[in-house]
């Protein structure tokens, strides 16, 4: 009886539009229920026991080690960076070589191609990396894991893991890096991480990728929003196309139901048979939901490929709770009121079609409801500001769009329309303005959510590409001594390449806040300690940079310094206090008396702190500037032979990974447009089923009335005046 009563009643249009929302809705939660990655980086090689216990929670692990050496190819010599990969190399993202599909294998290395030109090698030559040699294989375009690190411009060399030890370059006291890559499923990965933390030393960081100093980290942190985005405003529509539909479904059959109870249908065999409706209907969207969900999981998998792990673990259970758990709640929230209101239609509303039950106040159940999904959505996304700031926004916009259309209809009532068609249509709308209001809300937000989408999907390649323009600089030159400023400026003029401005550097520490010690005023585990623990680089100038925005204050004079905006604020840092520095020769203080907004993703030189001409003469200083050059290597070769000492930082490749992963996101987000682009036309859908029973008995009336084709048409249409 029940499925017989369920198939029958499939045919509505009403339980489709609910049945497709909820499945988009599982779909959605499952699809971006991903996987994340987490890094562990050291400066001696972890416990095992940490490694065999990620294991046992079913973690990829992934390791490395990096080091300094020097490497030889007859009597020429060049410092190089070497990376060691262990198994599982890279976790995530593309090696890119050249030939390509190359990966280190024992006795063989991958060489960067400044390096081959610095010391005259090709492929298949032999390369002498500290005491072993190894066979050249191939050229090392791009690692997915390359960060940008001002301090690390030496070329780099990929060697396999069983080399290491004939290098004899890991020695008691070196300065080397080993890093750990977990990848699994998220609630494995928090677990991993509560257990890991309290253990870690000094000289260990726990950090995400989106947390990291690749080239990865800051752009995967935009992307994560834009997806995150999308699928707020998905569960958002299909949340409101559910409630319109299933109110509207439940309304048209309060006859059937009187008409039942009349014919003698007691209350628990209607409770069955609405209850297995129900039921029914979650159970298929559940289904189809998963299997459109896990569809949508390998296309964005293919698309991130990039930057998601090469070998993905199997799924967890959380994604499955999560989106199942997302169909129970929204078919309650917004069905519960409308099957209880249906179950307890009365039979007498066979004889008065204005008998409804009683049940649930809406001035009541509907604040609960939003109360409600509110907080479901800050618990699926974190409760950034992204969601109060959706949230707010359509708030707002339902306000303005409330104003707008109770003043159209108030404009409507003193308008005199002669044309009969036309006034019918105006009519229709006035009879019922809350419905009206409701339609035109409906409608309005559905295109401002896919708008806002559409545009900001734009905008996140279109962000990236204003702030690189394309004079800005992918080379730096660092650690140029003040004697080299002028031959190599001309030495660059020679070739066609103009360089930024020379910007002399110093080496100090933030060692006292108004007179007291820097560490004890800011805890390791506050925002800024990072500032306090580590050298930093200082610059004086005249004025300011023209590319950092002045937010409070006046350029500094003697005795004063300049500060980084986000960077005072996070050490509590005030305009008037006095910071103290060490340097190489004797302490020296400073008042602040600016603040400046730095745009660190411009690529051009930006520092924390930035003091008057001639203030920091008397220190060991060098020179930092930068270039755009888009021409071979040859360049860079004939720049490093005459000027051995200066150190040449090449951002061009990390800009390149940006992009692509850029561009993969982009690509990722046109299928959440598809999802979010299919809730708006279910809830558009389901706002014209609102009522299309009434208008159905209006043309009935029409007609018989000999009223024209044009006349039955204008009420019907008068819906598409919420469009304009």
């Amino acid at each position: 009886m029940i499925w017989r009563w369920f198939w029958r009643e499939w045919r509505s249009p009403s339980l489709l539009i609910v049945w497709l929302a909820l499945t988009l809705a599982v779909a959605c939660v499952l699809a971006l229920g991903n996987i994340s990655d987490r890094m562990l980086r050291a400066a001696r090689p972890v416990d095992e026991d940490w490694l065999q216990t990620a294991q046992q929670q079913v973690l990829t692990v992934s390791r490395q080690v990096s080091f300094m050496t020097m490497t030889y190819a007859g009597e020429q010599a060049q410092l190089a960076r070497v990376k060691a990969a262990y198994d599982r190399y890279p976790l995530y993202g593309q090696l890119l070589t050249r030939p390509e599909g190359l990966h280190p294998v024992p006795g063989s290395v991958l060489v960067a191609p400044r390096l081959l030109a610095l010391l005259g090698l090709k492929v298949g030559d032999n390369l002498d990396v500290g005491d072993t040699m190894l066979r050249i294989a191939g050229e090392l375009i791009q690692e997915p894991d390359e960060g940008f690190n001002p301090f690390d411009t030496a070329p780099r060399v990929l060697m396999s893991s069983t080399d290491v030890e004939k290098t004899g370059a890991i020695q008691p006291g070196g300065r080397i890096t080993w890093r750990y890559m977990f990848a699994g499923d998220t609630q494995r990965i928090v677990l991993f991480s509560d257990f890991i933390k309290p253990l870690l030393k000094p000289d260990q960081r726990w950090y995400g990728m989106e947390d990291s100093d690749g080239a990865l980290g800051k752009s995967l942190q935009r992307s994560q929003q834009f997806l995150l985005l999308s699928a707020l405003l998905t569960l958002l529509l299909s949340v409101a196309a559910v409630a319109v539909a299933m109110g509207h479904y439940c309304h048209s059959r309060y006859d059937l139901v009187a008409v039942l109870k009349t014919l003698g249908a007691d209350k628990r065999a209607l409770r069955r048979l609405i209850v297995g409706q129900w039921v029914s209907v979650l159970a298929l969207s559940g289904v189809c939901g998963s299997l459109v969900g896990l569809g949508f999981e390998a296309i964005l998998t293919r698309l991130l490929a990039q930057v998601l792990p090469t070998a993905l673990p199997a799924a967890g259970l959380w994604p499955w709770v999560w989106a199942l758990g997302s169909l129970v709640v929204i078919s309650l929230l917004v069905g519960l009121r409308p099957y209880r209101l249906l179950l307890a239609t009365q039979p007498l509303r066979v004889l008065r079609q204005d008998i409804t039950a009683n049940v649930w106040p809406l001035r009541y159940y509907l604040p609960a409801v939003v109360l409600i999904v509110v907080a479901g959505l800050a618990l699926l996304s974190g409760g950034g500001m992204l969601l109060w700031a959706l949230l707010g926004g359509t708030a707002v916009l339902a306000l303005l769009l409330g104003i707008i259309g109770w003043g159209g209809l108030l404009l409507l009532r003193r308008l005199t329309v002669k044309h009969l068609p036309l006034r019918l249509a105006v009519n229709r709308l006035l009879r019922q303005p809350w419905s009206t209001m409701s339609q035109l809300a409906a409608f309005s937000l559905s295109f401002m959510l896919l708008a806002l989408l559409l545009v900001m999907r734009g905008d996140l390649l279109e962000r990236w590409q204003r702030q690189l323009t394309p004079e800005s600089p992918n080379f730096f030159l660092l650690n140029i001594a003040p004697p080299q400023a002028a031959p190599l400026k001309t030495f660059l003029e020679q070739h066609a390449v103009k360089p930024e401005a020379f910007y002399p550097i110093i080496r100090a520490r933030l060692t006292a806040i108004n007179g007291q010690v820097a560490t004890e005023s800011i805890h390791e585990n506050d925002p800024g300690a990072n500032t306090v623990n580590r050298e930093l680089n200082l610059t004086w100038m005249e004025g300011l940079p023209y590319h950092n925005v002045l937010t409070a204050g006046q350029a500094p004079k003697a005795g004063e310094v300049s500060m980084e905006a986000n960077e005072a604020q996070e050490m509590g840092i005030k305009l008037g206090d006095t910071l103290t520095f060490t340097g190489d020769t004797q302490p020296f203080s400073a008042t602040v008396t600016s603040f400046r907004r730095v745009d660190w993703e411009s690529l051009r030189p930006n520092f924390f702190f930035i003091f008057p001409l001639g203030a920091l003469d008397t220190q060991s200083q060098s020179l930092l500037t930068s270039f755009r050059h888009n021409g071979d290597d040859k360049l860079i070769v004939q720049l490093n032979r005459q000027f051995p000492t200066v150190s040449v930082l090449d951002v061009g490749t990390m800009l390149h990974q940006i992009g692509q992963v850029l561009q993969q996101v982009s690509r990722a987000l046109e299928v959440m447009v598809v999802l979010v682009s299919f809730c708006g036309i279910l809830l558009l859908l389901a706002q014209i089923q609102v009522g299309m029973r009434q208008r159905r008995q209006e043309l009935m009336v029409y007609r018989t009335l000999w009223a024209g084709v044009a006349c039955c048409v204008a009420p019907c249409g008068a819906s598409l005046l919420h469009w304009a």
